[in-house]
């Protein structure tokens, strides 16, 4: 699987799965992909899109926040998320933009997968919170995110 952040505007079928978070064009608030069809993505409220109205969203410190991750102490572009079993740590730096090195750790301590933009596994890129997504499911770990205020 090799992802990378799509331009605007230019989101492919093979970059999305159902329950994915991206914004469309017309109205710019988050909405998760319910439908995946040829030409044509459906959205919340059964809206249809064509791919080039859909866009990512970007992946920020507010909505790793909001799912649980701390920002690390003593760090400005550093967040790590543990359930007592699996811990995501997720960084950028001052060059790079958030989620740039996205590493998982599974029980055992071992690595489940390492993600940068240097080398990866796959070339993969963590920058959208769908890329975040499916770097979750990647690694079977059951963990939905939110990106709307509750």
């Amino acid at each position: 699987m090799r992802l990378v952040k799509p331009d605007k505007g230019d989101m492919k079928a093979r970059e999305l799965m159902i329950g994915d978070w991206v914004y469309s064009t017309h109205n710019r608030q988050p909405e998760q992909v319910r439908e995946i069809r040829e030409h044509m993505v459906m959205l919340d409220y059964n809206d249809l899109y064509d791919y080039d109205e859909i866009e990512p969203i970007p992946l920020t410190g507010e909505i790793l926040e909001r799912n649980g991750f701390k920002l690390r102490k003593g760090c400005t572009s550093a967040w790590d998320w543990c359930n007592g079993e699996t811990s995501i740590h997720v960084s950028g730096n001052h060059t790079c933009p958030i989620g740039q090195t996205l590493t998982i750790y599974v029980p055992g301590g071992t690595v489940g997968a390492a993600f940068s933009s240097n080398r990866a596994m796959n070339d993969l890129k963590i920058r959208g919170v769908h890329e975040l997504q499916h770097a979750l499911n990647f690694c079977h770990i059951n963990k939905k995110i939110k990106v709307k205020e509750d």
